[in-house]
């Protein structure tokens, strides 16, 4: 072996232990860098002080995430946290932000130990918290005693679990002339619905109502009731035995029963 050949292998391996220990710093500084490191209080610290920390999260797609699609929402960021002291695992789930912010589906906390803490499906309110149900419900009623009523409006789905829905409604109606004049009636009311039979009580600002019937898969409720007025000297009296024809429409199945299908 030459001089020159022994010189040009010697070159070739300080050149490859350069790029290993090159190698290992980018790795070891990428690491640094993917990782955050959080306080007691969950505040972002240096690592010497810190209590949690967090691996850069990935993305995932949604429908193998939580099981179901999100509209607009392709993908999730698997969110993981560990204890700095053992390296356990201190959190999983899924959010639709990179900082962890914006929960969507199941997530768990866990002791140092490894057993579980605390378990909560973002899907659903928090316990003690309530809700507003989504979408509304539109709805259009047609009323008649001496006096006919037309009301439109939204209701809202407060329990749709089962084939029992209570309906809470807020409408707006209009009827026909009183001395050739038209009045407004604001509307308030809840909606029992019970297989294909309906119990419902509502109120305007002049007067209250009872109402019960035959439900069509709720999307058509046909009732028979009574309208009293709080104040029957001023205009509009509607007043008397009353019947009414409710159509409900609206993208939320659960609204409908599951005679139709769903």
């Amino acid at each position: 072996m030459t001089a020159t050949t022994c010189l040009f292998s010697l070159a070739k391996t300080k050149n490859i232990h350069y790029l290993v220990i090159l190698f290992l710093f980018s790795f070891k500084l990428s690491a640094q860098n993917d990782t955050i490191y959080f306080n007691s209080e969950w505040k972002t610290t240096v690592k010497d002080s810190a209590i949690y920390y967090r691996l850069k999260p990935v993305k995932i797609k949604t429908r193998k995430a939580i099981g179901r699609k999100i509209p607009y929402v392709d993908s999730l960021y698997v969110i993981k946290d560990y204890y700095v002291k053992n390296n356990a695992l201190q959190f999983e789930g899924y959010t639709k932000d990179m900082e962890g912010n914006d929960n969507v589906g199941k997530a768990k906390w866990f002791k140092e130990d490894g057993t579980v803490l605390y378990t909560r499906d973002f899907n659903k309110p928090a316990p003690g918290t309530f809700r507003v149900p989504s979408p509304p419900i539109t709805y259009l009623n047609y009323s008649i005693t001496d006096k006919s009523l037309l009301t439109a409006g939204y209701e809202f789905c407060v329990d749709c679990k089962t084939n029992n829905k209570l309906f809470l409604g807020i409408g707006y109606g209009v009827t026909n002339s009183y001395n050739w004049q038209y009045y407004g009636l604001p509307d308030l009311h809840l909606s029992q619905n019970i297989s294909i039979l309906f119990a419902k009580i509502g109120t305007t600002h002049k007067n209250g109502y009872i109402m019960g019937g035959l439900s069509l898969m709720n999307f058509i409720d046909l009732g028979f009731g009574y309208s009293l007025p709080y104040n029957s000297d001023k205009a509009p009296a509607f007043e008397g035995f009353t019947m009414s024809l409710n159509l409900r429409f609206t993208r939320n199945r659960k609204a409908y029963s599951q005679f139709i299908g769903y």
